[in-house]
């Protein structure tokens, strides 16, 4: 058992109750920001390479042995999840001191941010389905307050919609996890994984299977279940809008494979063909809807639908080359999306608008920003050598390993027309002469976190194959269940 387990969890919530007590010191809020964020990097950068050494690590909960108490759970999945959140996490923080430019906005801003943060790491760590209940009302109350505290209207009806998709998937989540502990009498995950094999073909559990998959499609926004995501995240202020696109909807793909891969392991072949047909409906639908967008950032919203379509496509091939492809593609999109929501915030600031038509002439105004905006771009087309190229080739691979062929040419269709909408905004906003429309140049410290997005981008398609490596792994280990189960129970 290692005590580095509960530090991901502890450390943004510890500091989101300090910063709560230090609002009336700027300073002190700042310096407890950068050192905590920086501090919950390192923490879950340190325990990715404990897992890669040691294998699957454990935390009981005050000393209670699974699965009768509360147990933290970290494999290469866990690890690389809260990993890709912490630097996603560290770029808005560093955007929000100057995107929000009323200490009184930070105020609010950075404790539920800290909140917000812990509810992910705990959402990736936690080893029951009650305690990632918990976890997801911790994000969605978190996100909320967020999304609706600078009172803009959209902003408000956003929250609703919101708010809305929370209380309808909880009311699932919960009416599931009631089902399973019904006939399992357990809600630890490993526990579940080992009492459900007998029950496998009862009608129960195929019932609960198909509510978790509404449950965390709907997070992620899955199709039919997407209603909510273009105006929650074309509304948010961005660091929001890049912590949604880039991890938030990630916690909803993390646990349909959690539980597919761990618990409901035998009905794998039962529900493929419903996943992967919503997967293609999902990228085809959300490709459509971005090509039809004159504003930027519900252009990048829609883009996200689409990009989880390419995701749970991996997912749903349920081999260990898909998983893998899947695993990588989350990576690299939640890098390259955040990037570009960021980008879009930068927009905002210097026009007051992220309306396609009302910008232009960006190439003369910072070619800095159009070169990180390229490279952005770019990547999230798939072309190389950044690391949207890889992931797209590693999904199409795994697709042909699997005779998944009609997919595949379904996801190459849409990526055409990815490049099509991406490179035409990005036409629009750079190259297009904007002559009348006045400018506010925003500070260029935002452009720091957008370039540090870029070129992560550039850098995991430079150096994709140790990721790549790392990301197969953690799929091998998935379709190993039983190392999660022994580590777990074993250690009662």
């Amino acid at each position: 058992m290692t005590h580095l387990l509960v530090l991901p969890f502890i450390l943004p919530l510890g500091t989101a109750i300090l910063l709560l007590l230090l609002r009336p010191y700027k300073l002190a809020r700042c310096v407890t920001i950068c050192i905590s964020g920086l501090m919950t990097l390192w923490v879950n950068i340190s325990l990715l390479f404990s897992i890669q050494d040691h294998g699957i690590q454990i935390y009981r909960l005050g000393g209670w042995a699974p699965p009768f108490g509360i147990v933290l759970v970290g494999d290469l999945l866990s690890g690389l999840m809260i990993v890709l959140g912490s630097i996603i996490s560290v770029c808005a923080l560093f955007y929000s001191f100057d995107y929000l430019e009323q200490d009184d906005q930070q105020q609010i801003f950075h404790p539920l941010f800290f909140f917000l943060w812990a509810g992910t790491n705990g959402a990736f760590l936690t080893g029951d389905l009650f305690n990632l209940f918990v976890m997801f009302e911790i994000m969605l109350m978190s996100v909320y307050a967020l999304l609706t505290m600078l009172g803009d209207k959209k902003q408000i009806e956003g929250g609703i919609k919101l708010i809305s998709m929370g209380l309808l998937s909880s009311v699932m989540f919960l009416t599931a996890v009631g089902g399973i502990y019904a006939l399992c009498g357990t809600l630890n995950m490993a526990d579940l994984a080992v009492k459900i094999k007998p029950h496998i073909d009862h009608p129960l559990v195929s019932a609960v299977a198909m509510l978790l998959i509404a449950v965390f499609g709907l997070k992620a926004a899955m199709m039919p279940m997407h209603f909510w995501l273009p105006d929650v995240h074309s509304s948010a202020p961005t660091p929001i809008s890049a912590m949604l696109s880039g991890i938030l909807i990630k916690v909803g793909v993390y646990a349909l494979i959690r539980v597919f891969c761990l618990i409901f392991v035998d009905l794998q072949d039962y529900f493929q063909v419903f996943i992967i047909t919503l997967a293609c409906i999902t990228m085809f639908v959300g490709g459509m809807g971005a090509v039809a967008q004159g504003d930027f950032k519900r252009q990048l919203a829609y883009s996200s639908v689409s990009q989880v379509g390419y995701i749970l496509l991996g997912v749903g091939f349920f081999t260990v080359g898909g998983m893998g492809a899947a695993l990588f593609y989350t990576i690299s999109h939640g890098i390259i999306k955040s990037g570009l929501f960021m980008a879009a915030g930068f927009l905002k600031k210097m026009r007051g608008t992220t309306e396609l038509a009302r910008h232009g002439s960006m190439i003369k105004i910072s070619p800095v920003f159009s070169l990180f905006l390229l490279i952005g771009v770019a990547a999230l087309g798939g072309i190389p050598p950044a690391s949207g190229f890889f992931m797209k080739f590693q999904l199409v691979k795994a697709g042909f390993e699997g005779g998944f062929y009609l997919p595949i040419a379904i996801a190459l269709v849409v990526s055409l027309f990815t490049l099509f909408y991406l490179f035409k905004s990005w036409q629009q906003i750079c190259c297009m002469e904007q002559e009348e429309a006045p400018i506010k140049m925003p500070s260029r410290n935002l452009l720091i976190p957008v370039g540090i997005l870029a070129l992560l981008a550039l850098a995991l398609g430079f150096g994709a194959s140790p990721v790549i490596d790392l990301t197969q792994a953690a799929a091998e280990q998935l379709f190993a269940p039983e190392q999660y189960i022994t580590a777990v129970l074993g250690a009662r």
